[in-house]
């Protein structure tokens, strides 16, 4: 019988053909780097069999090592490549904090002088300040020293976690891999955070395998009065599971403990008290996986510019937009002379905890729920405004900065945790009259290639 609603395009028992190997995977060459990529790899060239110059980007390497490479995965326009031996290194090369440097993904630059992370930690910054539109003179005179966290400062972390014929892995993913390493010490987190570490894998070396296996990620946070757990899995804990969660948070004093299946709300499982974090004298608490500046003392830099600038500016009324729990809104409404802030954010439970501890509080501040992607605050709403504060997410706040450069205040300040959206969001205001007065660079992400950015902005 004929299939009269067949495709008459299609090849029946036609076999599809494999992808065709890149023949330059593999290839080995002698390379010199030329210098540290933005990603914190290094850049060098090699020329390929065909007479090609080849883009290579190599991990653990600084400017003037001369190493022998191979070629092993495409990576945008080149090609990711490994060090097989090591030519020459330059004088500068440190031994890195960590065992696991080479293998882990979470840092790239242990390995360089501490000089030389800063100011390569600063002209990524100049990089940012000269993609919005200002030449490098300019830059240079904008950009201040970058203030660097210390090592083990970090109050946040996602550990990855894989349980299965190998044993139970609590770490990090290696380098461009999706394999989970085991790092059983780390010089970039609090020894609070490396202890819960601890205590996980054995929990999980002690449950049934099908059970841990379901778990994927737990997210720690460090409040200022214990951890904050959220335990990411596949599916809801059985009732053996629940008890014995419980049963470990009390024994290691766990804040909170919560569980999260796929996109389920988050389910606390144990709580001893409510995880609380302090703004400028104010108890406010987190919810579970709530977002924290990364470290204290990243936050309290940021503050710093914060209430350094508001000295100058004088505001009376003020917006602090993506406002989060907190992070800044209390010191602007309360540092020095008292003032009137607007506080936005789109995440209910935060809306409802800050909305909380400024009952408490007395502040003058009012907190609003709204979603600054879709609705920015525009023309009458910015009107009455002295001073806009915005720190985005990584995504930036484009449209935000499309209504403030037509009909924003005289002053803003913007902060960002990605330089590429900073540039981007800085050079909008600039076309609407901005004009950059000041930058500092904030690393709270030791190590890496991440970096924290506040600019502070004048309408001329």
């Amino acid at each position: 019988m004929k299939h009269h609603h067949r495709n008459p395009r299609a090849r029946g028992g036609r076999k599809r053909q494999s992808a065709r190997r890149d023949p330059l995977i593999g290839f080995e060459a002698p390379v010199t780097i030329e210098q540290v990529g933005a990603r914190g790899d290094g850049i060098a060239h090699v020329s390929a069999p065909d007479g090609r110059s080849v883009l290579v980007y190599v991990d653990c390497v600084l400017p003037g090592d001369e190493v022998q490479v191979a070629l092993r995965s495409k990576r945008g326009d080149g090609y990711g490549a490994e060090v097989i031996a090591e030519i020459s290194r330059v004088a500068a090369f440190n031994e890195p904090r960590c065992a696991h440097f080479k293998d882990c993904g979470g840092c790239a630059l242990q390995h360089m002088a501490d000089d030389q992370y800063r100011d390569w930690k600063r002209d990524k910054a100049k990089v940012a300040v000269q993609r919005a539109g200002l030449d490098a003179d300019e830059a240079e005179q904008l950009v201040a020293p970058v203030e660097v966290s210390p090592p083990q400062s970090r109050r946040r972390a996602g550990f990855a976690v894989h349980v299965g014929a190998t044993g139970v892995h609590v770490g990090f993913h290696g380098r461009f891999s999706h394999t989970v390493l085991n790092v059983p010490d780390c010089a970039v987190l609090r020894p609070e955070l490396m202890a819960f570490r601890e205590a996980f894998v054995r929990f999980l070396e002690a449950c049934p395998p099908d059970e841990a296996r379901d778990i994927k990620e737990v997210f720690v946070n460090l409040a200022d009065n214990g951890l904050d757990v959220v335990i990411h899995a596949a599916k809801d804990p059985g009732l053996d599971m629940r008890q014995d969660l419980a049963e470990f948070a009390g024994d290691i004093e766990l804040a909170r403990l919560s569980w999260k299946s796929g996109d389920q709300p988050d389910e606390p499982l144990a709580a001893r008290h409510t995880p609380l974090v302090k703004f400028h004298g104010v108890d406010v608490a987190v919810p579970p996986g709530g977002f924290l500046q990364a470290t204290r003392e990243g936050e309290h830099a940021l503050v710093t510019a914060v209430t350094s600038a508001l000295e100058r500016i004088a505001p009376r009324q003020v917006a602090d937009l993506f406002c989060g729990v907190g992070s800044f809104t209390f010191a602007l409404a309360l540092a020095g002379k008292r003032r009137s802030v607007l506080a936005v954010e789109s995440d209910p439970r935060a809306v409802e905890l800050l909305q909380y501890a400024v009952g408490q509080s007395g502040s003058p501040i009012q907190v609003v729920k709204r979603d600054l992607f879709r609705q920015p605050l525009t023309g009458d709403e910015l009107g009455s405004l002295d001073l806009v504060v915005f720190d985005p997410p990584r995504a930036g706040a484009l449209s935000q900065a499309e209504q403030l450069a037509v009909s924003g205040p005289e002053w803003i300040i913007a902060m960002s945790c990605n330089p590429a959206t900073f540039s981007r969001d800085i050079r909008v205001l600039r076309n609407g009259g901005y004009e950059l007065e000041q930058v500092v660079p904030v690393d709270q992400f030791l190590w890496s290639s991440h970096l924290e950015m506040f600019a502070l902005l004048r309408r001329k």
